[in-house]
């Protein structure tokens, strides 16, 4: 009020210091007309709000434009009072960022700036603009390089004991093998759609069906691929062989199986929801006990792994929908807890390939060797000498830092802090297999590929064939891009199939209990005023959108086969339910108690897609790679990628014409034809 605008030096926490992004504002201390100085002087109530006049005939305010309300005390919605076009809704920000996994913004402005939530097909300001059908640039693909469409696995499982799988479901009546589900599917828009009801225990082609049956040829016809896994009792030896498989760090072997995958979510089914209709989490699971006093889990069903490669793009994580018939499942196994899970397996669809280098001249296998230590380990072979040098080339820097880059083809070998990380491409194979992630680092002390007896590409990853050609070349698609940790100090864990991962602490005795310097494990970038000091034990911080994946530096044999790139859609800090010295107080055959083993953990990340494997909390009083009960500890890595390795193949149009943003139809570039422009015509016009 002074007329002067100066930097904010007070500091004003509107709600909580656990959101400061969204709750924390800073403003200019002001000064009145002498000089005195104006403590908490912004906002202040003004006629109309200062955004309008005050009509004195009538005692109502005159609103000056793009402002609206009684006394004129919040924004308007673009195209008021035809608020968003009709093709959108008008919420306030902090309800848009509600929509937005749950974010806070608790500011002084959060019922006073508003905005549009456009209705699926629509986008601008005020969804006046039609979105154009999604594409893959045709002059993207070439001799070697393939789309990385979405592959997800469904789960339909239950907890009870069961002589008959066809009748393990009921719907909630006393007829058994009639119990149903459906999928919920989000196109590229954001639309979601709801199959007809699924039978439990339904064929591959009777699940396809169901998705082919979506209206709109939202999937179009024949671009599904599906395999079915049955499990019987949590029994090995009842599974039938698939690629459905994934990998169970607490019991790394030689190669991936079913039975891992129902191994996991048994140990964690008690300790975390499942995606759809939990509604008692932490219900314990029913165990027996097996030979030699083994205590295996129950559990039996079906999964379904589905191939969308008809639907390019970063799909959002189909859901599993058991509530048909209002609020009474439709899926439901007596004596038992029905769980239903959707993962990827490193197969999550993308609109931008950051690992647009080939490393052309080289080409390489996947080989395994078991070390005493450490073991079952995976490496890089079958590559001369001279395309061993064309990979470090390819390679290049690591850790943002060039004037520490070795010999004359100015690599770096990769460090705990900064390993490399690519992606593998079977050398032979179809237009439509996008590759796996990798990462790598180069270890001077092993000669496992026996070339020049220099060392050795190690991968973190134990990685596997996803199928029975295990003897496959692999071409190799590197990026200037850099994966980093996050801290050294701060230990991730989840469970199976899980969109939430939690961070805490590993550096200090019970989380700094009896240290002056304690840090709780959490690597977000809301430092704030309260929680500045995490700067000195963080690498690089986490932020809402940014990339990142888990793993172990120490043990990769307890690392998935196959990695997913997540996105951080959420970071917060929940409420404790327990203190740390709960945690420890209860003493259970000489192991602690593990029934409040993630109620204390307050540290979330919510990801874009759930995980593909399950990581135990670690030992907070020790800073080995495994704690006390032989878990390993995972750290989490963030993805900086890089715009010189980055080629966005999918996008509306197919980068090949330009949006008709009225009608939402492609104008295609000559040469190109077809709906979304992905198709090369054979005689360019």
């Amino acid at each position: 009020m002074d007329g002067a605008v100066s930097d904010p030096n007070i500091l004003l926490i509107d709600n909580s210091p656990v959101y400061p992004y969204g709750t924390t504002e800073q403003f200019p201390q002001m000064q009145d007309s002498d000089l005195a100085a104006l403590e908490n002087s912004a906002h202040y109530y003004m006629e109309c709000s200062n955004k309008g006049k005050c009509n004195r005939d009538t005692g109502e305010c005159e609103c000056y434009e793009g402002y609206d309300g009684v006394s004129c005390q919040r924004a308007s919605c673009p195209g008021y009072p035809a608020s968003c076009s009709g093709h959108g809704v008008c919420k306030t920000i902090k309800q848009l960022a509600a929509a937005d996994y749950g974010n806070v913004y608790e500011l002084w402005d959060k019922d006073a700036t508003m905005g549009c939530e456009c209705d699926a097909g629509y986008t601008g300001p005020d969804c006046s603009l039609r979105s154009c059908k999604y594409g893959v640039d045709p002059l993207y693909l070439d001799d070697v390089s393939t789309v990385k469409y979405s592959i997800y696995d469904f789960a339909t499982l239950s907890t009870a004991q069961v002589f008959n799988l066809q009748k393990m479901f009921t719907n909630g009546e006393v007829e058994a093998g009639m119990g149903y589900w459906s999928i919920r599917y989000y196109d590229n828009f954001g639309e979601d759609w709801v199959t007809t009801p699924i039978q439990a225990g339904a064929s591959c082609q009777e699940v396809m069906d169901a998705l082919y049956g979506l209206p709109n040829d939202v999937i179009p016809a024949s671009t599904l691929k599906c395999t079915k896994t049955s499990v019987h009792n949590g029994t090995e030896n009842t599974f039938s062989y698939s690629d459905s498989v994934t990998y169970d760090s607490d019991f790394p072997s030689g190669s991936a199986h079913p039975y891992k995958i129902i191994r996991q979510m048994a140990l964690w089914e008690a300790k975390q929801p499942s995606n759809v209709g939990e509604i008692s989490p932490f219900t314990p699971i029913t165990v027996y006990t097996g030979s030699n006093d083994t205590s295996l889990n129950i559990i039996s069903g079906f999964i379904y792994r589905m191939k969308f490669f008809g639907n390019p793009g970063s799909m959002r994580e189909p859901e599993i929908e058991l509530y048909l018939d209002g609020k009474r499942p439709s899926l439901v196994s007596p004596g038992g807890k029905v769980i239903t899970k959707v993962w990827t397996d490193g197969q999550q669809g993308e609109y931008n390939d950051y690992f647009a280098d080939h490393c052309d001249g080289v080409t390489a296998r996947i080989e395994h060797t078991t070390s005493t230590a450490l073991g079952r380990q995976s490496f890089l072979t079958g590559m001369t000498a001279t395309e061993k040098n064309l990979l470090k080339k390819c390679l290049g820097d690591a850790d943002f830092d060039t004037s520490n880059n070795q010999d004359v083809y100015n690599w770096d070998k990769g460090t705990k802090l900064y390993p490399h990380i690519i992606k593998l491409v079977r050398t032979v194979t179809t237009q439509t297999d996008g590759g796996y992630y990798a990462v790598l680092w180069y270890d001077t002390t092993v000669t496992w590929d026996e070339v020049n007896n220099e060392g050795t590409f190690r991968l973190l990853n134990p990685f596997d064939s996803p199928d029975t050609f295990s003897s496959d070349n692999y071409d190799i698609y590197t990026t200037k891009g850099t994966l980093a940790l996050t801290s050294n100090a701060s230990e991730a864990t989840f469970g199976f199939a899980s969109k939430y991962i939690y961070t805490t602490n590993i550096t200090y005795d019970i989380m700094g209990y009896n240290s002056s310097d304690a840090f709780d494990g959490d690597i977000s970038c809301e430092y704030g005023n309260n929680n500045a000091g995490k700067k000195a034990y963080l690498h690089h911080c986490l932020n809402k959108t940014d990339m990142f994946t888990v793993i172990n530096w120490e043990y990769p044999n307890y690392n998935p086969p196959y990695i997913n790139l997540y996105t951080a859609e959420r970071l917060y800090t929940g409420n404790y339910q327990h203190s740390v010295a709960d945690r420890f107080s209860t003493v259970k055959g000489g192991k602690v108690n593990e029934e409040n083993e993630l109620h204390y953990q307050t540290h979330f990340i919510n990801t874009d897609i759930s995980t593909n494997w399950a990581v135990s909390v670690g030992n907070f009083t020790s800073t080995n790679a495994r704690n006390d009960f032989g878990k390993p500890q995972f750290h989490v890595y963030k993805f900086f990628p890089s715009a010189d390795s980055t080629y966005e193949y999918v996008a509306p149009c197919a980068n090949r014409g330009i949006c008709d943003t009225d009608s939402g139809e492609c104008e295609c570039f000559a040469g190109y034809t077809s709906d979304n422009c992905g198709t090369q015509a054979s005689l360019a016009l």
